[in-house]
């Protein structure tokens, strides 16, 4: 689990500073399109941060023991099939990191915090003369 949190920092790290280097290169109607795009999903994922803290409020979980692994078996029966699929795709140590250790709503507030700086930040680039 360990290595999988460092291979995580690392990726992170990594694909920010290519995008701090090179997002100047990247033409303004792509930069505009991924910031916008960036910001829907940030909005999707908000309305699946209240979603899970409905459902905590009204069940038996805490903010930190629901995973997001238990949020998918009990609320996304329907889409669970894309994380079995994941597993045998994927490292596991890493999967289980993200979706069985994290806690649900702080997997969630990290994912929408990063897709939204960065969606904004898109955004402006695309505005700035070259």
């Amino acid at each position: 689990m360990l290595i999988a949190g460092a291979f995580i920092l690392f990726g992170i790290a990594l694909i920010i500073g290519l995008l701090v280097l090179y997002a100047r290169l990247i033409p303004k109607s792509a930069l505009r399109f991924l910031g916008i795009f960036l910001l829907v999903i940030s909005s999707i994922e908000s309305a699946l941060i209240v979603w899970i803290l409905v459902y905590i409020w009204n069940s038996d979980w805490t903010l930190w023991s629901l995973s997001f692994n238990d949020f998918w078996k009990e609320q996304l029966t329907f889409i669970y099939f894309i994380k079995e699929w994941l597993y045998t795709w994927f490292w596991n140590d890493f999967l289980n990191l993200l979706f069985a250790f994290l806690p649900a709503v702080v997997f969630l507030l990290l994912r929408t915090m990063f897709t939204t700086v960065i969606g904004i930040w898109f955004l402006k680039l695309s505005r700035q003369p070259r």
